[in-house]
């Protein structure tokens, strides 16, 4: 962990208040603050504290805690690269990029960068999949310019 002065750790906790929850922000501050200051004074720093930092900045799962959600039972499905929690919470949503998958085009989907298998083809623009098995089964179909994706069966 590198020493920061106290107007960095000031504009840490800021970027990160923006979205609400300062008093949550500011208890995670000060723990990694009292890890700095103990790691000055010779403490140990536990090897998996080193990358941590960067984790809980960029977390959607506690800030999804921190806002006062429980954690979904199962991990949800991505979009891009992040939980895709609007599609397990309101059971749809819209996906702009659906394409085959290069590595294996008839069993699996991309959907938002996420790799979705096909369950069934319906048509070539009406398919079944699901994200990981067993779990929940999902129509995505094409609309004009976007893809719907709703919940059908759930696991």
């Amino acid at each position: 962990m590198s020493k920061r002065s106290a107007s960095e750790w000031e504009l840490w906790e800021r970027q990160l208040a923006q979205e609400g929850y300062e008093e949550a922000w500011r208890g995670i501050q000060c723990f990694f603050r009292w890890i700095e200051i103990r790691a000055e004074n010779g403490h140990a720093v536990p090897s998996f504290l080193v990358g941590l930092e960067e984790d809980v900045k960029h977390s959607s799962l506690l800030r999804r805690l921190i806002s006062g959600k429980e954690p979904l039972p199962e991990a949800p499905p991505e979009s891009f690269g992040q939980p895709w929690y609007e599609l397990i919470e309101n059971g749809r949503a819209i996906a702009t990029e659906v394409e085959p998958w290069e590595w294996a085009p008839e069993k699996k989907l991309t959907i938002n960068k996420g790799v979705w298998t096909i369950v069934e083809k319906i048509n070539e623009a009406d398919y079944l999949v699901c994200f990981r098995e067993p779990g929940d089964r999902f129509r995505i179909s094409r609309e004009r310019d976007h893809w719907l994706i709703s919940r059908q069966i759930k696991a």
